[in-house]
């Protein structure tokens, strides 16, 4: 069988032959992910109605329909199909996007109250289950919270102030829910229970992203210029428990964070500047061992379920 090439995909993409198309941009997709390929394939793939895997081949790389109109409406008729009301607001938001806000949000409205007359069961089943997150198993609690985004915008909002609140939902999911108010560029005031069982008021206009903070753009540059020159294999595990712990401390990490050379160092297990005080070491080892005690909570609970699904 010959091997397709990026012309006769993209001459069946332009003849409308999308089963065609389809089944030639994913044998050229599976050998390299390019944007170009990423975006000819996910719209070849919505012509020929597989919307569910258009969706997840758009997915992978959103950046690649921010380059025009046409690409960045294609993204939006995708996700729209799928009822991917939330990422397609976020997707709107964007900087990139700043010429085809207003009308992309214009029709994600138009999209949402249709579905919210024809899905009306659907969406109450959604959010019921989303306002009840912190009663599930972990899995399932990941599970409602991406169903959640096929909401419209108030049902979600809505949901996210009150689990914002829930002491029994995991801090991590907390602050995922904020981060997605900040993704939003939603202007709310909210409450937040925070990993010392206080309730903080957030002002959601002033949240910027979890590495934009001062403290976390300079360990993430102190972890790049200082350890990753010489260990990667290193750099990369501690980036990934710095990551976590940005997380948990959203939004607050300028005011955890005050010594991020040194936390970057307990992090990699090397010795502490000299210049560091007493008090300093220990605010940083009392901190690390809260956070740790939330993520091994939260590591246990993975593999528990995936012990038990086993």
């Amino acid at each position: 069988m010959t091997q397709p090439t990026f012309e006769t995909a993209l001459a069946a993409y332009q003849a409308a032959k999308w089963s065609t198309a389809s089944a030639e941009f994913t044998t050229l997709y599976q050998a390299q992910q390019t944007p170009e390929l990423n975006r000819y394939l996910a719209v070849s793939l919505f012509q020929d109605q597989q919307y569910l895997a258009a969706e997840q081949i758009a997915a992978e790389n959103d950046g690649a329909y921010l380059t025009s109109d046409t690409w960045f409406n294609w993204r939006l008729t995708i996700a729209l199909h799928n009822q991917q009301f939330i990422f397609a607001r976020e997707l709107c938001e964007l900087p990139q996007a700043t010429a085809w806000r207003t009308a992309g949000i214009q029709r994600i409205t138009t999209a949402e109250q249709t579905a919210s007359t024809q899905l009306a069961a659907t969406q109450n089943v959604i959010a019921k289950q989303f306002y009840h997150l912190g009663d599930a198993p972990l899995r399932e609690q990941q599970q409602r919270l991406l169903r959640a985004h096929q909401l419209p915008l108030a049902k979600f909002l809505q949901g996210t102030r009150y689990l914002l609140v829930d002491p029994f939902l995991h801090p991590l999911l907390r602050a995922t829910l904020l981060e997605e108010l900040y993704r939003l560029r939603v202007d709310l005031t909210v409450q937040l229970h925070w990993l010392d069982d206080q309730v903080h008021t957030v002002a959601t206009r002033e949240l910027i992203g979890v590495t934009q903070g001062e403290a976390a753009q300079a360990a993430l540059a102190y972890l790049q210029e200082q350890i990753a020159q010489n260990n990667p294999g290193l750099a990369a595990n501690v980036r990934q428990t710095l990551n976590l712990q940005l997380m948990l401390l959203y939004p607050f990490a300028d005011e955890i964070i005050t010594q991020p050379q040194a936390w970057v160092d307990w992090l990699a297990g090397r010795p502490l500047d000299q210049t560091v005080s007493e008090t300093d070491c220990k605010v940083i080892a009392d901190w690390q061992k809260r956070l740790t005690t939330h993520l091994e909570a939260l590591f246990a609970a993975v593999n528990d379920e995936n012990s038990e699904n086993s």
